[in-house]
Parts: C-alpha cells; structure tokens; sequence
C-alpha cells in the first residue's frame, strides 16, 4: 500500500510540474546549477517576475555623478552625461543579478549634504569627493582585481572639484581605483567594501606619500568609512554552530543508544509488540527484494548481476515490524556520497549567496568547485566494488561491457532531457552537462575496467604461487632455504605496492589519455590564440586574446557543437568580460576527469585488496597528501598562477591532482570515524547517498517548487535559511526512501 502511494504521489508531482508554469521560488546567487540545469535566464523567460520584484532581488551597482550646488535636488541633469564613460565589457551588462556598474546618471546636490544610498544585498557605496583645492579634471579608473592581467578602465572622466562622483559597487569583488590629474598626476587606491559600507574616498593634493596611497606625485586618495558595513558572515557562523551542535548531540544520542531507549519506551506506555530482528542482513550488495526503480546502479556499491539466485532473500511481508540491522555496505563511502550529495544542494540553491561557495571566475577554487570532483572520485571507487563482485560469480565481460553502455545511455539522456526542462528549443539547446560529463566518464573508466581487470588481480599473493613451487624442485636443503628467505622478502616488498603492479595496462592506459591531453593542450595552436593558452579571453592579458575564451579546449568545443549548443553564461563573463559561449562541462577536459576517477579506482582497489585497516589507511593518506602537493606543485604554490592553474572550467590536471587529494583526505577521516572507530553511523548523510541519482535529479526538478523553495527577503540570512531547508527537504525525503526500501538505479 505504501508503495502504491509513493508512486503515485510521484506520478502527480510530475503532472503539477508540467501543469503549472508560475515560479515559487527565491532567487538565488551564482551557483553550480547555474553551469549544469538550473538557468536562471530562462526561468525568467519562462515565468516571469514583476519588475519590481526584478530590481528587488538583483544585486545592482552603478556609478552617478552629483555636482556641488546649493539645490539638493536629485533631478538628473543629462548633459552631464558624457562625464561618465561606460565600461566596454561585462561592468555594464545587465546580467542576472550579479552585477558591478550597470546605470549611470548625473544629479545635483550639495556636497555638505549627508546622502544615504539605498543598498541591496552585496552592496557598497562610495563617493569620490574631488580637494577645492585641485584645478583641472580627473579621470577615474576602476580595476577589478580578480580580473587577472586586465587592464584598467575609465569610469569617469571630466570630474572637477564641484562634482562627486557616487559609486555603487559590487563587495564580492575587490577594486584598484586610480586617479589621474591630467594624465600626469596620480593616486592609487586598494578598495576592500562590505555589505552596506559608505565610504568617502577624498582627492587632495598633496606632495608627501601617504599610507596604503601610491602617488606618483601631487594627488592623494584618502579612504574613509561613513557608515559600518554589516557582518554578513553572522547568519553563517550561526548556522555552523546549530549543525555542530546537531551532529554531536547525534554522535552522543548514538553513543548512549538514545533511539533503542526511546522504542523500549514507546513499547512500555502503548503495550507495543517487541519488535523481531530480521535474521537477513539488509545487504544492498545482494540486491533484497526491495522495491527498485531499473536494475543497478552506478552510485551504489552493489553487484551487477542483481537478478541472480545466489543474491535473493526471503521476501519480506511486514516491513513495519522488522529491525534492519546494520548494513555490510562500506557506510563510510556512502556517507561521503551522501555528504558530496547534500553540498551540491546547498550550493545549487544559493549557499546563502556567500561568494565562498560560487564557482571562481576563472582560474583557482572555491568550496563549490570541490563538489562535482568529489563524485567524479567517488565513482571510480564504487565502480571497483562492483566489478569485483561481478568477476567474483564469473558474469561474463559481454554482459559486463553491456551493462556499462546502458548505463552511460541512461545517464547522458538524463541529463540532456534535464536541460530542456524550461524550454525545448533544439537548435539551441545545451547538449553537455553534470550528468553527461559524469556518463562519459562512467563510460570510459567501466570498459577500461571490464576489458582489462582479471577477477586474479585483486589477490595480494596470486603472483607468489609459481614461485612456492619452483623451490619444492631444488636439489639441496640450502638452497630451498635460500630461495624460501628470497620470496618471502620479495613477497612483504611487492605487496606494499600490489594495488599498483597488478594492473600495469589500465595505468598505461589512463596515462596514455593525460599525456594526450597535455600534448593538446600545450602544444596545439589555433586561429589566433597560440598553444598553451589557458585563459578566459576577454580582458585577461589586455584583452590581447579577446576571442580566445578557454583556449584549445573551447574551441574544440565551438566547431565540434558549435555556438548554440553550449553553455552560454560561463563564470568569466562578469568579471573578464568573455563574449564567447563556453561550458564547462567540455569534450576535452573530460580526459582529466577520468584521471580523477581512476584516482577513485585506486582508493576501490585498496579498500578492496586490503583487508586490515591499518593498511588501508596508510595507503589512503599517503595517496592524498601525495597527489595534494602534486596538484599544488604544478600551480608553483599560487593555485592560480603557475605551469597549470587550478581550474574548474577547463578541468586542468593540477586541478584533479588537488581534488583528488582531498577526496582521499576526506573519505580517510569518514573511514575512521564511521568504520574504524564507530563513533558514527553515517546519519544522515548515509540517506541520500545511497539514493544519490534519485535526490539528485529531484532537488533540480522541483528546485523553483514549494515547499522546497520560496522567495524571501534578499537578506545573507534568508538565503542560507533557504539554501539549508533545501538540504533539509532533500535529506528528508531520502530518509523516507531509505525506510521503504525505496531505490532509483540505472
């Protein structure tokens, strides 16, 4: 009956969607679902707010000049209108809500006169307040610093000392303003600005240097503060405090065994029936008759051969009055896919629009950069759990080699179908994505896998057998000595490193694929961009390879699908200013990705060819460190400088190095609180990561849909309010599914 009625609520749910064209739901900061599903453009096309709400909900910055008069009248003068220059790229476009300079307009008022300038979230304002003393007229220059290698830019031009110019500035961004005096005299200003901060920045003329002020002579830029900024990060510590609090008070609840205190009683006041234990295991390896969606899955540790009679158990009829015991499933790599899973929920709805969990606009990493690759490690770790358990019951590579095609089927066309939810125009359709990166990847890493894994090279002393037998055929006592003392230290050595030795052609393979991707990277030059390029294009590099918008990498990309079928707001639009389309979810930097998830078939291998902890652990750390200092080594230590730049957008080696280094580090300290030690048992992580594709697929489909989200006020706080209700519901409802045994596999 419970089944029957989560179908068909599911069944509904769908119809609403297809029904219902309005929006519910709260505009939300850059995100990753902004590069994957969830356009926010679109949205707007496809159900539109009132203007109002528009200007209400962006986050805005603009630039206006006020002239020092007796009248404090705000009447815009429009013939000062050429004393501002608009910027020539992404400064001055309306583009989402993340915005830097987008209006300008001129008005008169007294400079004596106090003016308070309505802000919005990510907002600051400053007034550039010229010296009586300076004759002559200034240029303003404005740089954003994050814009690497961009050139500077006029702002305003023509300001005289009657005149203020009032700055309204974006405070995710840091500024270099600079201040000329008929192109000879200068003063150079560092702006730091926080959320509802006014500040004064006063032009005086001056011959001395000044602290924090670089002059080149006869200017001197002092910055003041006219009002507090605000705390935004308050919301934030408060609400890391309340989850630490909840995950030890989780910890201590499991330690004192508060829940089997809790049913006893329970049982004692409303004379319930002692519950009976299953005497089966609810072992997902064996694939129970629970109720599933397909056959397998590919983000689960499960066998591939679900449907054979040595995996059945009993059907269970009450499933209400059953005690499921522990799983046999490695709870701690569910708990880390369940973890990774719940990160990108928090993400993809904002993260409370902190910019520290946005993607980087270019080169180097953010917490929300982390995520994806975390999957992608993931994947080639649970990969190995199910091969072997296939090889194990001697499934042939046919069926194997099937099974992966299906898979990487399934999930691409997922994916695509994700992407046409809010508009099914397919000329222009985006054709790459999450689940579509993630497919291929899947695809090449499980016939890599199946073609050349023997169900013989798990085995730590397979190779040592031939060897035990030669020294039965010596001839003499001392040398069968001799040869026993020889294999025994040859046995201990090359076992430190069997999860290597034993699979020579997969890692000649993977290497065989990153050497390709360098070569092509670093040595293959294209129209006018030269080979080797990694930048974003735009301004970078004064603007010098303007169309040159993710080097070799996009461009293979732009003749393979071309214009319309990529993603066309990439994170380097705002800052730098690209005009080209780019995803980054690209054809070439899949190479690197599958790197990464052969990182994770070598934590699979260990976990599965290594049965103690101790070794597990040591392999699993010396892996992380290793390949952390790896993947900082190639950035000279900077993370965005360097031979090779940490970069999500175009997937760069250092960047599945560093990734991968903190999956090892991080799934270490899971195993050995959760496996090892036992101090946790994986709630509630353990939930949604072992229904991971189901609660994935859902948190974007019903995203713009209440009860999972709704508009609030465009507060930091109400964001993450919202951002964490969304982790909330998700976690929620894969709880609900993991209680009925409820499971979406591919």
């Amino acid at each position: 009956m419970y089944k029957k009625f989560y179908y068909i609520a599911i069944i509904q749910l769908f119809l609403l969607q297809i029904s219902i064209s309005i929006h519910i739901g709260h505009e939300v900061g850059g995100s990753s679902m902004d590069s994957t599903h969830y356009d926010r453009r679109i949205l707007y096309q496809q159900c539109p707010l009132n203007s109002e709400t528009k200007d209400l909900y962006r986050t805005t910055s603009w630039a206006a000049i006020r002239s020092s008069s007796s009248s404090s009248s705000l009447t815009t003068n429009t013939s000062n209108q050429s004393s501002l220059i608009p910027f020539r790229r992404q400064l001055v476009i309306n583009n989402g809500e993340d915005r830097l300079v987008t209006r300008t307009s001129s008005n008169t008022t007294n400079i004596n006169t106090t003016t308070i300038t309505p802000l919005g979230i990510d907002q600051a304002a400053v007034d550039i307040i010229v010296d009586n003393q300076i004759s002559g007229n200034l240029t303003v220059y404005v740089q954003v610093i994050e814009c690497l290698d961009c050139p500077y830019e006029i702002i305003a031009q023509d300001l005289s000392s009657n005149q203020i110019l009032n700055l309204t500035l974006n405070t995710k961004y840091t500024y270099r303003i600079r201040i000329e005096l008929n192109n000879i005299s200068s003063c150079l200003e560092t702006l730091i600005l926080y959320e509802h901060g006014q500040y004064i920045l006063n032009v005086q003329t001056s011959n001395i240097p000044s602290t924090n002020t670089t002059i080149d002579s006869g200017l001197k830029c002092l910055l003041t503060t006219n009002r507090l900024a605000n705390n935004i990060y308050t919301p934030l510590i408060v609400g890391v405090v309340i989850l630490l609090t909840l995950f030890i008070f989780c910890l201590f609840a499991q330690r004192m065994k508060l829940r089997e205190y809790i049913i006893n009683l329970k049982n004692r006041c409303f004379n319930h029936v002692p519950q009976q234990e299953c005497t089966h295991s609810y072992d997902l390896q064996t694939c129970p008759p629970t109720t599933t969606i397909c056959q397998s899955g590919i983000d689960t540790i499960n066998t591939i051969e679900c449907n054979t009679n040595n995996s059945k158990l009993p059907t269970i009829h009450k499933l209400s009055h059953i005690i499921v015991p522990r799983s046999k499933r490695l709870l701690s790599l569910d708990a880390f896919r369940g973890f990774a899973l719940i990160a990108m929920i928090f993400i993809n709805y904002g993260g409370g629009g902190y910019a520290q969990f946005e993607h980087s606009p270019w080169h180097g990493i953010t917490f929300a950069d982390i995520v994806f690759p975390l999957f992608v490690w993931i994947l080639g770790a649970s990969l190995i759990f199910s091969l072997k358990n296939a090889l194990d019951k001697g499934v042939s590579k046919r069926t194997l080699l099937i099974k992966v095609t299906m898979r990487t089927l399934k999930l691409f066309i997922i994916g695509f179908i994700l992407n046409t939810r809010f508009k099914v125009d397919l000329n222009n359709v985006r054709i790459l994505g999450i689940l579509q990166r993630f497919a291929l990847v899947y695809g090449v890493i499980g016939i890599i896998e199946v073609l050349c894994t023997r169900s013989r090279q798990y085995s730590l002393t397979s190779n040592f057998n031939n060897n035990n037998n030669n020294t039965k055929h010596t001839s003499t006592l001392t040398t069968t000595t001799t040869a026993t003392v020889k294999n025994g230290r040859t046995k201990r050595v090359t076992a430190v490193f069997r999860d290597i030795s034993n699979f020579p052609l997969q890692w000649l393979l993977i290497i065989g694929l990153t050497t390709i991707w360098v070569l092509v990277v670093y040595l293959v030059p294209f129209e006018d961009c030269p080979a080797g390029y990694l930048g974003p294009g735009g301004l970078h590099e004064n603007g010098k390879y303007e169309n040159c918008t993710g080097g070799i990498t996009g461009y293979i990309d732009r003749i393979i699908l071309t214009n319309k079928h990529l993603y066309q707001y990439p994170t380097c639009q705002l800052v730098y200013g690209c005009k080209l389309p780019f995803d980054s979810e690209n054809l070439l930097g899949t190479i690197p990705t599958i790197f990464l998830a052969y990182l994770g078939v070598q934590a699979g291998r260990i976990l599965v060819m290594y049965q103690t902890d101790l070794d597990r652990l040591i392999r699993l750390f010396a892996w992380g460190i290793f390949t952390t200092a790896i993947g900082i080594g190639l950035t000279s230590g900077t993370f965005i400088d360097g031979p090779m730049p940490l970069n999500k957008n175009l997937w760069t080696l250092s960047f599945s190095f560093f990734t991968g280094g903190i999956a090892f580090l991080g799934f270490s300290i899971m195993y050995i609180l959760i496996d090892k030690l036992k101090y946790w048992n994986a709630t509630p992580f353990q939930y949604p990561g072992t229904n991971s594709i189901l609660i994935y697929i859902g948190h974007i489909v019903f995203a713009t849909y209440f009860p999972v989200q709704w508009i609030v006020v465009n507060t930091h706080a109400a964001h993450l309010a919202m951002a964490l209700w969304g982790c909330i519901f998700w976690i929620i409802i894969a709880y609900i599914f993991f209680k009925k045994r409820i499971f979406l596999v591919l």
